[in-house]
């Protein structure tokens, strides 16, 4: 006994399948006349040939030209070839169109489904062109949605960098107080030198700043920790962003905290201005 040879008619097109019933099944029998197969499956049947199949195979009893015949309908009751061209005419479509034209669509056929027509010149395939073109409407709103989210968030991280970006622009850009107690202690101290004895020069006033710490303490030590020897730093505390730190302060380059304050008050006086 000889291995049974099994294939598959695929029929796609549309030319194929608006044939007359008779000629339809004409032609499937002089396919299968010349395939020489035991067993044969047509792939690809639109639901309105299904019947007209399932009847001439049933009447003869599954065996057409000596072959074992069987169909495999599409999915969607199309062609083959139309839901190919459907699905380029929906990819073709611009994504901000697609619903408009997809509802026009579906009006038309359900226009048409709602016609009488006479007999034989109803439009082919009317309930699975809409069912398709229903399905197709659902994916084009939920991707509509999600387009609409996705550039919602683009927009708000958009405008998130550009905040950002305006704030680093305007760093250094404005006026700068400096809350840290040393340096203001060190400019009130200045302000006072300059009233009483005149404009001094900065390392000159951090020599009696440093004089006027160890002579008078009491005045610095809600913030001042430690007053050691002119050869080791001074211990304070320094309040950043809410908490206290413990700091140092070199003795030796007071000076430049004298220079920084002054430096600060003309930007301050400027802005006033």
């Amino acid at each position: 006994m000889g291995v049974e040879i099994e294939g598959t008619l695929i029929k796609d097109q549309n030319s194929f399948w608006s044939t007359s019933d008779d000629d339809l099944i004409e032609f499937l029998k002089k396919d299968l006349q010349i395939t020489r197969w035991d067993k044969a499956i047509i792939e690809g049947v639109p639901e309105d040939k299904v019947k007209i199949l399932e009847k001439w195979i049933n009447k003869n009893k599954g065996k057409i030209e000596g072959v074992d015949l069987s169909i495999k309908p599409t999915l969607t009751g199309l062609t083959i070839e139309e839901e190919e061209l459907f699905e380029n005419e929906y990819r073709s479509m611009l994504a901000v169109d697609r619903a408009k034209i997809i509802k026009n669509k579906i009006e038309r056929i359900q226009i048409n489904l709602a016609t009488d027509h006479i007999a034989g010149s109803e439009p082919p395939r009317t309930g699975a062109q809409l069912r398709w073109w229903k399905k197709k409407l659902k994916k084009a709103k939920t991707q509509n949605m999600s387009n609409a989210l996705r550039l919602k968030r683009e927009n708000k991280a958009t405008e998130e960098s550009k905040h950002k970006i305006e704030a680093h622009d305007k760093r250094g850009k404005g006026s700068r107080i400096d809350k840290d107690p040393l340096n203001l202690s060190i400019g009130d101290f200045d302000k006072h030198m300059i009233s009483q004895k005149g404009k001094q020069s900065p390392s000159e006033v951090a020599r009696w700043f440093e004089s006027d710490i160890i002579k008078n303490f009491e005045k610095y030590k809600y913030f001042i920790i430690n007053v050691r020897n002119k050869d080791d730093d001074l211990e304070y505390w320094k309040t950043v962003r809410g908490d206290r730190k413990k700091k140092t302060a070199s003795w030796e380059h007071m000076y430049k905290r004298v220079y920084r304050a002054r430096n600060n008050r003309k930007k301050e006086s400027k802005i006033k201005k």
